[in-house]
């Protein structure tokens, strides 16, 4: 088997760079870039001639460009990555050797990662995806966990009613932890193959020329999401009461700060504005205006 990739890009030529030139020529790869950036079309597929780019002329979120990036593959199994993730050739043998002597079927996996570890030892998303303490044990091909992170996803498509992975309605983080948590009540396995050991940059999905506006695009949707993601999974009493003292915090924060810090003010605001959008069912794609709002 050949395991396509699908990665998601934002202005990430450089970083695009650096992962693609470890991974080969002869497998199919699709970007989906989620932004009117066509030099970047130009310049990958030049370069990398198993490259496919898509060009989204708007920024479409995490989500709905991975699941368009899934309707154009006819395989079953389809590996996401992140422009941050480096891999190399061999290692993606080795998935596929992993996948093929599998010996209980599963809905996702991936390699193991230093941040993965990190992820699970420290998740406060939800206490039912229990990887709390989790040890790898190399011994072992795999290890049956709850949780794994967006930035490296082996997905079996079939598993997916047509191959819709993603809700749609988050546009940038919890949709990972929603779909672990998804597939948990589907009651299908997560894996992470042991002896595979891939590196993640971690949170350097985008360039570094990006400016400020980028933190607090992530600042609201962080808490967007993170209020959709209790609501949808415990309704929305339950949510509501677990967050109405981050309102309070946020708000507070904003007065305290307001002539002193300018960046703590930032923070506590698009944290703020973010979850009230998020209670008052605003559609989390908003923060394109965020994200691309002039100084």
């Amino acid at each position: 088997m050949k395991l396509p990739i699908v990665i998601i890009s934002y202005k990430s030529i450089a970083l695009l760079e650096n992962c693609l030139s470890n991974l080969g020529n002869n497998r199919e790869i699709l970007i989906i870039e989620n932004s009117d950036f066509p030099e970047l079309k130009e310049k990958i597929e030049k370069k990398f001639q198993n490259c496919k780019v898509i060009i989204n002329k708007n920024n479409d979120g995490y989500g709905k460009a991975a699941n368009l990036g899934f309707q154009q593959l006819k395989s079953k199994y389809v590996f996401i990555l992140e422009p941050d993730i480096i891999i190399s050739n061999k290692q993606l043998v080795d998935i596929e050797n992993e996948i093929l002597n599998c010996d209980e079927d599963f809905a996702l996996a991936t390699p193991i990662f230093d941040d993965l570890i990190d992820f699970n030892n420290n998740n406060n998303f939800d206490s039912d995806l229990n990887s709390k303490d989790l040890r790898i044990n190399n011994n072992e091909n795999k290890t049956k966990i709850d949780l794994i992170k967006g930035c490296s996803l082996i997905i079996n498509l079939e598993k997916f009613e047509n191959k819709n992975v993603f809700d749609e309605n988050f546009f940038f983080f919890y949709e990972d932890i929603d779909l672990c948590k998804r597939v948990k009540k589907m009651k299908e396995n997560i894996f992470v193959f042991n002896k595979i050991k891939i590196f993640h940059e971690g949170a350097r999905g985008v360039s570094n020329n990006i400016n400020e506006n980028y933190n607090d695009f992530r600042n609201w949707n962080f808490f967007w999401s993170k209020y959709y993601y209790h609501k949808k999974h415990y309704g929305y009493n339950s949510a509501l009461i677990k967050h109405v003292s981050k309102l309070i915090r946020f708000s507070f924060n904003c007065l305290r700060f307001y002539f002193f810090s300018k960046n703590q003010y930032r923070k506590n605001k698009y944290r703020f504005l973010g979850l009230v959008s998020s209670i008052l069912n605003i559609k989390s794609s908003r923060s394109n205006e965020i994200l691309n709002k002039k100084e």
